[in-house]
């Protein structure tokens, strides 16, 4: 992955805490930018974003002298921001509801067929952009988040995780599921696995300003490694009917063919660790 393009020193952060006016306004300019884009994200709404934004930015400058380690800044801004999505759409019981308007697919339309080369025709483009959007609304704000933390905010595993007050092990499990879902949104859409990283930064890209540097979203970003796949392939519901299955089967058969069944359901398991993997580096 790329480096971000707006780095925030540490020593900035401590400056502002300590009530630096000259650190405040310029911690509150390098912010603005980067963090509409990930509120938006997660929003697909501007004008809620821009809302959001705003209380965000509010309370990081009540509230920055909370944070005990300002080399976490950014996933304590996320977390932030995260509760604020949150807030909005649970205690106010407002609808999820992201559909773009035809105002917002016409400039998402123009931007990605005169700025974004990728190699495909202007039709397939324009095509694609709407199956992304389409597919990112239909994931569940826990799964968009932490693809967006992965893949376009460059956050490492152990900062999705300590973000998210869960394991780093339970953050890659997460990318991976999340990862997998939007693959399987793509693919009903008509967009196989060779669409699908074009597809992220083409999500990226008309997500974030036209002067804003984008991510560059790579194999090697996606990879959530050997233990975290395996650990999502058996938690998955085919992981769970088999294990169901087995479960029944050591009470109604003899032994012998029970640990046959073991024998074959392990192969099994292989071949499904198989294709985890080929989903994974495909």
């Amino acid at each position: 992955m790329s480096s971000v393009t707006l780095q925030i020193s540490p020593g900035l952060v401590h400056e502002a805490q300590l009530g630096n006016k000259y650190s405040i306004n310029r911690l509150t300019e390098l912010v603005r930018e980067r963090l509409f884009a990930y509120i938006y994200r997660l929003t697909l709404d501007e004008a809620l974003t821009q809302d959001l934004l705003q209380e965000t930015i509010l309370y990081m400058l009540q509230s920055i002298n909370q944070l005990e380690h300002t080399d976490h800044f950014w996933p304590w801004l996320y977390r932030t921001a995260l509760g604020k999505i949150q807030h909005h759409y649970r205690d106010l019981k407002r609808k999820k509801n992201m559909e773009l308007n035809e105002a917002e697919r016409t400039r998402i339309h123009m931007r990605v067929t005169a700025e974004f080369n990728d190699g495909l025709s202007e039709l397939l483009r324009k095509e694609l952009s709407d199956a992304v959007f389409k597919a990112m609304k239909r994931l569940n704000l826990k799964y968009r988040n932490v693809l967006i933390l992965r893949c376009f905010e460059n956050l490492e595993y152990s900062q999705i995780a300590s973000m998210l007050n869960c394991s780093e092990l339970r953050s890659r499990v997460l990318f991976f599921r999340a990862k997998n879902s939007l693959r399987r949104q793509l693919a009903v859409q008509g967009f196989g696995q060779c669409y699908f990283l074009i597809a992220l930064a083409l999500f990226g890209f008309v997500t974030t300003s036209a002067k804003a540097a984008s991510s560059t979203i790579t194999a090697a970003s996606l990879d959530v490694g050997f233990a975290a796949a395996f650990i999502a392939a058996l938690s998955s519901k085919a992981g769970i009917a088999a294990t169901a299955g087995l479960a029944t089967l050591a009470f109604a058969v003899p032994l012998q063919i029970f640990l046959s069944v073991i024998a074959l359901s392990c192969l099994a398991g292989i071949l499904i660790f198989l294709v985890c993997l080929l989903g994974i580096y495909g």
